[in-house]
């Protein structure tokens, strides 16, 4: 079972899918969006946050120091029936709400979110399809639109990419798979996990959302992996890993990485050239895992991450 989640740290698809509710149920609710930043600032621009006629609110557009006075701002606009932009920080009017950083930060708000247009947006991200939302922001009513990332949309608008979420898919055994798969829960990454050993299969449970089972070393089952897709191997009987490993280096992965020393990691690449990876494929593959050295599951588990997230963090979006 997942864990309850804090309304700051809840993802962007819970932020549509917390505005889309509240529509489905007859209540008010807005869709505030950062659409332009002055300097330095914790979030990104296109960062949301829904608030709804009762204050609740679930999204992140700053480190905490904001989500109060847009709350009020949200209440003002929804009694007012008009879309809003306000501005907080450098060149603001409201000198009792300032930022940390010494920036200014530009917010749109949109008192009446299309509902059609987050439930394809919704759809969207759960079929792992990139998309664009689009919305005027001169406009009293909402104008918001929802299209593929391949398109484009005519006039003023705003424009909001979103990329499927990170999937992490771990194939082994051990505590340090239970582990990543503990911690990427936390991060809000999907997780899906292979392995051999049912006890492992068995501690992942509440944190997997898809659980394989692996049963002939030779002939792994085929993994769904997409350009926004990890794969780590973390296996201690190294004969399960290689046909695995071929095939992810030969698939769209951002990442590719297994477990083990130097000198494990030397034998790994003897036996994929001798399965037939070329030099391409042997580039691709991180080796040893992680960022730093680590010994105990749980810091295996963190530099594992932390260099995933990284990479993920890099990587070009799709064409």
């Amino acid at each position: 079972m997942k864990r309850d989640t804090a309304p700051g740290l809840t993802s962007d698809l819970g932020v549509l899918l917390f505005a889309a509710e509240e529509l489905s149920q007859g209540r008010q609710v807005a869709l505030v969006t950062i659409v332009g930043l002055d300097g330095p600032f914790s979030r990104p621009i296109g960062a949301q946050l829904a608030v709804a006629a009762d204050r609740r609110f679930v999204g992140s557009i700053s480190g905490g120091c904001l989500e109060k006075a847009l709350t009020e701002e949200c209440q003002l606009a929804l009694q007012a029936g008009a879309n809003r932009r306000v501005r907080y920080g450098r060149g603001s009017p409201y000198l009792d709400v300032r930022l940390p950083c010494g920036g200014g930060i530009d917010l749109f708000i949109d008192i009446c979110p299309n509902e059609a247009a987050l439930h394809r947006a919704i759809e969207a991200a759960r079929q792992r399809q990139p998309f664009i939302m689009a919305f005027r922001q001169d406009t009293d009513n909402s104008a918001l639109s929802v299209i593929d990332h391949h398109s484009a949309v005519e006039g003023v608008h705003f424009q909001r990419r979103f990329e499927p979420r990170l999937r992490l898919i771990l194939a082994g055994r051990g505590w340090e798979i239970v582990a990543m798969s503990e911690l990427a829960q936390m991060l809000d990454i999907e997780i899906i996990v292979a392995s051999q050993e049912p006890a492992t299969l068995d501690f992942c449970r509440p944190y997997a959302d898809q659980l394989l089972t692996l049963t002939v070393p030779a002939h792994p089952p085929s993994l769904p992996l997409d350009s926004y897709s990890a794969l780590a191997c973390l296996f201690h009987e190294h004969e399960w890993e290689a046909p695995i490993l071929l095939d992810a280096l030969r698939s769209e992965a951002f990442y590719v990485g297994a477990l083990g020393s130097r000198q494990t990691h030397a034998r790994r690449i003897e036996t994929l050239r001798e399965l037939g990876a070329g030099s391409d494929d042997i580039a691709r593959l991180k080796g040893p895992i992680g960022l730093f050295a680590s010994r105990d599951p749980r810091s295996v588990a963190l530099s594992a991450l932390a260099e995933i997230m990284m990479l993920y963090g890099q990587r070009q979006p799709a064409p």
